[in-house]
């Protein structure tokens, strides 16, 4: 297969840090990870866009990512799009995704049965900030 055109950045979480005095944990920076990947509109004939009363939009879409990404795809992983702007117009560069479900390796239905992608069923919303 190809490489997918459009860069993406996962951004996994980084190791928290414990507070000495309370025990509690501190977030540290996510850890970034660039990948490949395309973004595409579920369904053409129904592109599931959400509108709500006080003007962001919510929309469901698919992301295929190449395989071999280090460490998997999760279930709650959050993906920054890194562009080119031209090859996307569902989403803006560095706006982000999160996947929703079990992301799902594909394989070819003949040939080699090495996986052709991961399909990736993700969330995107206007009111989304890294």
């Amino acid at each position: 297969m190809n490489r997918l055109p459009e860069r993406w950045t996962l951004l996994r979480a980084g190791a928290p840090v414990f507070d000495e005095l309370t025990g509690n944990r501190i977030p540290t920076a996510p850890t970034e990870v660039p990948w490949w990947g395309l973004l595409q509109q579920r369904l053409i004939t129904d592109p599931q866009i959400e509108e709500f009363e006080d003007g962001h939009v919510g929309q469901r879409l698919t992301l295929l990512l190449m395989p071999g990404l280090p460490g998997g795809v999760s279930r709650r992983d959050v993906w920054r799009f890194d562009g080119p702007a031209a090859v996307s117009d569902l989403v803006a560069v560095n706006d982000t995704v999160t996947v929703q479900g079990t992301p799902r390796t594909r394989r070819p239905a003949t040939g080699s049965r090495a996986p052709a992608y991961i399909a990736a069923i993700v969330r995107h919303s206007t009111d989304m900030r890294e």
